[in-house]
């Protein structure tokens, strides 16, 4: 069942990035906000759907993804532009995720004894 978000959330962010044109902007460099929602939704979804997989190679392969699709989608889709600053917004997505990730277990480690 925690396969179910990470494969919507997968499919979602494989059609944003390499869809043919960019997404419309809705306000001033409002795709990098996109880059970090996306990057952000995959991580914390693949965290949750491979909880059994280590963190760090998780995290790593999470963080290695970040350029290397945006390198990517030039390639795939000539009509895109590769931009450094949508790699920093991949890696920042990652990056909060991360916090998140380990934010919430670290709250769950300390209320979970005041449960029982």
């Amino acid at each position: 069942m925690r396969a179910l978000p990470f494969l919507a959330c997968l499919a979602v962010f494989l059609y944003g990035m390499f869809r043919p044109e960019s997404p419309p902007e809705l306000f001033e460099q409002s795709d990098k906000a996109l880059h970090l929602l996306a990057f952000g939704a995959l991580s914390l979804t693949s965290r949750l759907a491979f909880q059994r997989l280590p963190g760090w190679l998780l995290w790593s392969t999470l963080l290695a993804l970040a350029p290397f699709l945006e390198w990517l989608q030039k390639y795939l889709q000539p009509a895109r532009q590769f931009s450094e600053l949508d790699i920093a917004a991949n890696l920042a997505g990652v990056a909060l995720a991360w916090l998140g990730w380990h934010g919430l277990a670290q709250l769950y480690r300390l209320l979970r004894p005041a449960c029982r």
